[in-house]
């Protein structure tokens, strides 16, 4: 999958852009504030239907305009265009895929895997385990058939469970969804391993490359017990979760545990560290994607040139060349990245929200 064409409308501080890149890499490059960034999270909003810097839509709306729009057309494997648009104002928001209303954001997303790198992406590691959580379901998602709808499934029951919990109703009916949730639970654990079996590999490769004085071990944990029943956990534990008035045990708890040298890596690694580490992370996540769906994904690489010190970024740049994806990288000068591994490239400078190519 790719992006093929792209029109942004009062997105951050672009009022009207229309953005045309190439299957390869695409670098956008431009002064600080001039919009760089802000081309890079409406590719990354349109597939995930939020953004990496915010969580209020209202920062993302342009001053004095009551919406936002992004008008994109995505190529398929196939070669066929798939129509993909959003409009969003403070209160309401209007998804078409194929020029079809969709309600859900896996739909879109489904049409459209978009992996990004940016500054802030140490939080991976430095953030609570939800961070981690949607880093593993993102790629349990695209590989793994039955995640969504398992993941309704244990989401409705929980949501029953906890209610229950939290106004303290009898014990039959707090345990009246107890199989539910260890059925759903058990095929979600299932499929993440699965997953992550398969992702591992990619990611311990990648670490050894740039990582050779630290021990880096990065591990996934469930979210009970590796040696109890999840439906005995919930029964024997009734009554402590009736007091705090929710559910302790489950998937909804599940963690990445990441290690350097047998200590957490939140306190062992530097921020540089760790935003090395999680980029390598994130472009296993990309690897694995493309070999085991054959398809290809759309990366955004952020201020890459600005995170990297000389060596680590011709690393990085290195690997990137060898993967199938479509590539946007965004730096300050153009001369910061060397595109000559490229065949197929595009370079576009950005100023004061406006964008023209760049030979």
């Amino acid at each position: 999958m790719r992006l093929a064409h792209l029109q942004i409308q009062n997105f951050r501080n672009i009022e009207n852009i229309q953005l045309t890149p190439v299957k390869g890499v695409n670098l956008i490059y431009g002064d600080n504030a001039a919009g760089k960034t802000s081309i890079l999270e409406a590719i990354y909003y349109l597939s995930h239907i939020r953004s990496f810097r915010t969580r209020h839509v209202t920062d993302l709306i342009l001053r004095d305009c009551s919406y936002l729009q992004l008008v994109a057309k995505i190529e398929t494997p196939e070669k066929h265009i798939i129509p993909l648009g959003i409009r969003r104002s403070r209160n309401k928001s209007e998804i078409r895929v194929n020029k079809q209303p969709v309600n859900r954001v896996s739909e879109i997303a489904a049409k459209f895997p978009v992996v990004a790198i940016h500054p802030d992406s140490y939080t991976l590691i430095t953030g609570n385990p939800g961070q981690r959580r949607q880093y593993l379901d993102w790629g349990v998602f695209h590989v793994e058939h039955g995640f969504f709808q398992a993941w309704q499934r244990f989401k409705k029951s929980l949501l029953q469970r906890n209610a229950a919990l939290k106004s303290r109703q009898n014990a039959d009916v707090c345990q009246m969804w107890n199989k539910e949730i260890r059925n759903s639970a058990n095929y979600i654990d299932q499929l993440r391993q699965q997953y992550f079996v398969s992702l591992i590999p990619y990611i311990n490769e990648l670490i050894q490359l740039f990582f050779t004085i630290e021990k880096i071990e990065v591990e996934y944990k469930r979210g009970w017990p590796a040696d109890l029943d999840l439906l005995e956990l919930l029964d024997r534990n009734l009554q402590k979760e009736r007091i705090k008035g929710y559910t302790y045990y489950g998937p909804h708890r599940a963690e990445i545990s990441i290690k350097g040298n047998d200590q957490s890596a939140q306190t062992f690694i530097s921020r540089g560290q760790q935003n090395t580490l999680v980029a390598l992370m994130r472009l296993a996540q990309a690897m694995q994607f493309t070999e085991v769906t054959s398809r290809s994904c759309v990366l955004l690489y952020d201020d890459l040139a600005a995170e990297l010190d000389e060596k680590h970024r011709e690393m990085i740049l290195s690997v990137l060349t060898k993967m199938n994806i479509q590539l946007f990288i965004t730096a300050i000068e153009k001369q910061q990245i060397d595109l000559s591994a490229w065949h197929v490239k595009e370079m576009f400078h950005v100023e004061h929200g406006s964008l023209s190519t760049s030979s």
